[in-house]
């Protein structure tokens, strides 16, 4: 067998494992547990411990804001509401770049492991 038909048949043999790989479909829930499994999993706990406070506080300014009667309670709770829905998004924010920082290093683990296969079995 010369070179040119181990070439074609690792190809064809990668191909097939690709499409497998493509085949899994992973939901947001992969990739949160993902992110759970990972190195930084105390820190993704406790900001979406902290993301649950915030909304809590979120919706009581809100509705402080609502119940308000005069006009500089109002701008008060207001303003806490704001301050509460930035950080909310901030953290949410961090939540979602930490998903995909992880299901990044998990994909550049499976190419190196596919191409650690595809250069031993060339050489083989």
């Amino acid at each position: 067998m010369n070179i040119d038909e181990k070439i074609k048949r690792e190809l064809e043999q990668q191909s097939t494992e690709i499409d497998k790989i493509l085949a899994e479909e992973q939901g947001i829930g992969d990739f949160v547990l993902g992110s759970i499994r990972n190195s930084l999993k105390g820190w993704f706990i406790l900001i979406n411990l902290i993301v649950i406070v915030v909304t809590a506080v979120m919706f009581w300014t809100g509705y402080q804001f609502v119940q308000a009667q005069v006009v500089e309670q109002q701008i008060f709770w207001a303003v806490w509401f704001l301050a509460s829905l930035i950080v909310q998004v901030a953290l949410k924010q961090w939540i979602w770049a930490e998903m995909s920082r992880s299901s990044l290093i998990r994909e550049i683990k499976r190419v190196e492991l596919t191409m650690e296969r595809s250069v031993k079995s060339l050489t083989n």
